[in-house]
């Protein structure tokens, strides 16, 4: 079955679950938009009230022509522009998206139309799945892989969260858009897709030591994806028209990886925790942050020299992580005991995982497992500058010792395992790190 036969079905799978991907449309072509209210009719059936929600930008990008589209057919369709937060672009967290949910509960609508990349489309999912009405989306950036995930990344009392959705029904996004967008944002989307090979290995980590459900299926999907955005890094530099489409269809995918299996795991582990990290400390102390993508970019270097560092320890002595988070780190009160909640959910498995890794020929089956399934920080580093991307911290806007502060909280923040908690219990983390941002995440 070709991927695109995926769409829309139920399939049952060799990892022995039931797939379901409910995103019926993916619509890449110069006349999208034209083509939109068929689109909408085709997936969500017979409407009366259509709302467009965009920003100040992707409203001028392409927000008027979705809503002429849609008034083409739909008489009482209106357009929602999202307000910009303090630092000049949306946000998703939870004051933004009640101002939204507010008005659409006025308005009434019956089908919303996403127009925008990702906080723009996470508030419409958000909204979608708290109002119980279809939405789609038409991208306006190959930035992230979030357009069909089920998923939403939002901000919760200062902490960086997933919470449960539902995708929509159709991707629509026009070539000549896609490849206009400012090369940031190609930039954060090709990091974005290069941090799968870390998650991946992450996931089977977790699969080994946790028993955690991996789909072979799932995981193939982004490791096919490669030659979509490797084989052309410097023709996605240049913005070149036909490997910009190359990136946002293996950004496409991949989150549909993500919705098949139903979390996160085939396209973030580790690596997404600095960008993360850096968000919420750009949130409590008030400045900016750069793009997810390229903040996770530089998270995949330092995921994969973390591996490096680790996978040639032969005979392990594993150290005891920190008993608790850093509270005075976080610089705010709820943001602190919301971490710790997430980090004592997780050190109650660790001593099980020391353990498990002290038994016999243990370490050496999964060391050489790890080794297949991860990259070189090199490879890493090469494709980000071939492709133009952020490499180091001060190409994200932060200081070295922004990056390390962040490098050595960042296992804070989740209570899922991921290849960070695994440095810090072989003790790579944190004595390697300064050697590892002086070799790779330098200027």
């Amino acid at each position: 079955m070709g991927l695109s036969e995926l769409l829309g079905t139920k399939f049952r799978c060799d990892c022995g679950r039931s797939h379901d991907l409910t995103v019926r449309r993916f619509v890449y072509d110069a006349a999208a938009i034209d083509r939109l209210p068929d689109i909408v009719r085709q997936c969500a059936g017979h409407c009366v009230r259509a709302v467009v929600v965009a920003d100040s930008r992707t409203w001028e990008v392409c927000g008027r022509r979705v809503l002429a589209a849609l008034k083409r057919t739909y008489e009482d369709a209106y357009e929602i522009v999202v307000a910009d937060g303090e630092h000049g672009t949306p946000v998703c967290d939870e004051a933004t998206f009640q101002t939204l949910l507010a008005r659409l509960r006025e308005a009434k609508p019956e089908v919303m139309v996403a127009v925008g990349s990702g906080v723009v489309n996470d508030l419409c999912k958000w909204a979608s799945f708290e109002m119980g009405i279809p939405y789609l989306v038409v991208a306006t950036a190959a930035s992230m892989n979030g357009y069909p995930a089920a998923n939403v990344a939002a901000t919760i009392a200062g902490v960086k969260v997933l919470l449960e959705a539902r995708p929509p029904l159709a991707v629509i996004a026009e070539p000549q858009t896609i490849a206009g967008a400012p090369h940031e944002m190609i930039e954060a989307g090709f990091g974005d897709t290069i941090a799968k090979h870390q998650s991946n290995t992450d996931w089977w980590m977790n699969h080994r030591l946790f028993g955690e459900y991996h789909c072979n299926f799932c995981a193939g999907i982004v490791a096919d994806l490669e030659p979509l955005y490797l084989d052309r890094p410097e023709e996605i530099k240049e913005g070149d028209v036909s490997a910009v489409e190359g990136l946002f269809a293996a950004l496409f995918w991949s989150g549909v990886a993500m919705t098949l299996v139903g979390t996160s795991a085939p396209a973030s582990g580790g690596e997404h925790l600095l960008s993360h990290t850096l968000d919420m400390i750009a949130s409590v102390r008030g400045h900016r942050h750069d793009l997810h993508g390229r903040q996770v970019g530089v998270g995949t270097i330092l995921s994969a020299a973390l591996y490096e560092k680790i996978l040639a320890i032969e005979s392990p002595e594993f150290c005891t992580m920190p008993a608790q988070v850093d509270a005075g780190f976080w610089s705010d009160v709820a943001v602190a005991e919301a971490v710790a909640r997430q980090y004592e959910a997780k050190r109650a498995g660790l001593d099980a995982v020391r353990r498990h890794l002290a038994e016999r020929n243990t370490w050496d089956r999964l060391r050489a497992e790890l080794a297949e399934r991860s990259r070189r920080p090199q490879e890493i580093r090469g494709w980000l500058e071939r492709a133009g991307g952020a490499t180091c911290a001060a190409h994200i806007g932060c200081s070295t010792q922004q990056l390390r502060d962040a490098a050595l909280h960042m296992h804070e923040i989740r209570k899922r395992f991921t290849v960070v908690d695994l440095a810090w219990m072989m003790g790579v983390l944190p004595d390697a790190l300064d050697d590892i941002i002086a070799q790779w995440l330098s200027d």
